[in-house]
C-alpha cells in the first residue's frame, strides 16, 4: 500500500480560484518536487516511485513503494524479522499482517536532511507559501 496525497482544495483555497486539469498537474509537480528532501530516501527508492496524476477534480502525488505509509506514518511496524546477508542486516520482513509498536522510525538523514515522517506537512510547513506562489505565478502566465 503506498501513499496518496491530494493537492487540489489546499490550493485552490489559497489561491482563490478553481483549478483545471493542467492547472491541478502543476500543483501536483510542484508540490512532489518540494516535498523531496522531506522524504525519507535511504536508497531513493521511495523518492523515485513516485506517480504525478489528476482524478476527480484532484491533483495527486502518489508513493507507490507498498512500505511509503510505513515510513510516512515514521513508526516501527511489528512483527518485523531481520533479512541477514553476510552477516550484515540488510532488510526486515513482515510475514502475515503488521501492527504498530509505537517506537519512532530513525530516518536517515545521509541523502535528505530534512527526511522526516508526514513530509507532506513538512513541506507545507516549511514551504506552502512557496507552492501557493509556485502555482499563482502559473495561473498568471496563462
Amino acid at each position: 500500500k503506498g501513499m496518496m496525497f491530494e493537492w487540489f482544495r489546499p490550493i485552490s483555497a489559497i489561491t482563490g480560484r478553481i483549478l483545471d486539469e493542467e492547472a491541478q498537474m502543476f500543483a501536483a509537480s510542484e508540490a512532489r518536487r518540494l516535498m523531496e528532501p522531506y522524504v525519507p530516501a535511504d536508497n531513493l527508492v521511495l523518492t523515485q516511485n513516485v506517480r504525478v496524476y489528476t482524478e476527480q477534480e484532484a491533483g495527486i502525488v502518489e508513493y507507490e513503494s507498498p512500505y511509503a505509509h510505513y515510513q510516512w506514518q515514521g513508526e516501527v511496524y511489528s512483527p518485523n524479522y531481520p533479512i541477514v546477508r553476510g552477516g550484515e542486516v540488510i532488510g526486515w520482513c513482515s510475514p502475515g499482517h503488521k501492527i504498530p509498536t509505537g517506537k519512532k522510525l530513525n530516518h536517515s538523514k545521509f541523502r535528505h536532511p530534512l527526511a522526516t515522517s508526514h513530509w507532506d506537512t513538512a513541506m507545507n510547513t516549511a514551504r506552502g507559501g512557496d507552492l501557493a506562489q509556485a502555482v499563482q505565478s502559473y495561473l498568471n502566465r496563462r
